[in-house]
């Protein structure tokens, strides 16, 4: 086990060495951050600022998700979204970000995640990769960020913007809050086991779901998903974002990590 580094041996080495490699990414079109041993931003390109609703990269700085309680960027990172009903969400989501960081910094792992963000009316996903950077003495100091607007959800070009509240006398008539979300993330192209991560729930209780209380409003026999999505789609059930979905989530792609005890707990709520 290498032993930490001094508080001056430290910033001496992100000073000369990690932070210098990275300024030439300031400018450029791609999101990257990088986030220092005390879990704060310690830098960050100018595209990811404007992505959240800052100007330059410096904006960021010294942002942590530590103490989440404090932090008054929530209100400027989800505006609207964050209120008396999300903020627990957004609070846990936060705590989520975290344990992934201490993760990389204990274990020297490089995770990957789906970062979804409710932010400008728009819910943006992101695929994002956390590296661990390492001192010669192989203490990890510090983690790179780097993330990409992704598709892998269809969420992005065709939600009913308009609809973000839900109209009356729609889909929920027939179908339950629990049900209309898997409903949705199932036609948007989610797994069981992302929509058990999305949802807080084990996903023993999604395919429950779908096999006893979702395919049966379909006159659908058994658990046959593929044409259960097929009728979703075709009723325009991936178009309507139920409200309750409208919050932060994460989604762990590796899959090494999704029996970890560290994370089933914080994950399941």
């Amino acid at each position: 086990m290498s032993t930490r580094l001094s508080a001056a041996d430290y910033r001496s080495y992100m000073d000369t060495t990690v932070l210098p490699g990275f300024y030439n990414l300031i400018d450029k079109d791609i999101y990257a951050i990088i986030i220092n041993r005390d879990f704060q931003i310690e830098i960050a390109t100018d595209v990811s600022a404007k992505s959240v609703g800052y100007q330059k990269g410096q904006d960021l700085k010294g942002i942590s998700f530590v103490d989440c309680q404090q932090l008054d960027f929530l209100n400027q990172l989800f505006k609207e979204s964050y209120n008396d009903k999300t903020k627990d969400m957004i609070l846990n989501y936060g705590e989520k970000l975290l344990m992934l960081q201490k993760l990389v910094f204990e274990r020297c792992k490089v995770i990957k995640f789906i970062d979804m963000l409710p932010y400008n009316n728009e819910f943006i996903s992101y695929i994002t990769t956390y590296f661990p950077v390492l001192h010669p003495s192989g203490e990890v100091v510090a983690i790179q960020s780097s993330s990409i607007r992704s598709y892998i959800l269809r969420f992005d070009g065709h939600i009913e913007k308009e609809n973000l509240t839900y109209k009356e006398g729609a889909f929920h008539l027939r179908f339950s809050t629990r049900e209309l979300e898997v409903l949705f993330l199932l036609s948007n192209g989610a797994t069981q086991e992302q929509i058990a991560q999305m949802l807080g729930i084990a996903r023993g209780t999604v395919s429950s779901l779908i096999t006893y209380q979702i395919c049966p409003k379909f006159s659908i026999a058994g658990a046959n998903t593929k044409l259960l999505i097929r009728e979703a789609i075709t009723a325009g059930m991936h178009r309507f974002m139920p409200p309750s979905l409208w919050r932060p989530c994460l989604i762990v792609l590796n899959a090494e990590l999704l029996d970890d005890p560290q994370l089933n707990d914080l994950f399941k709520h």
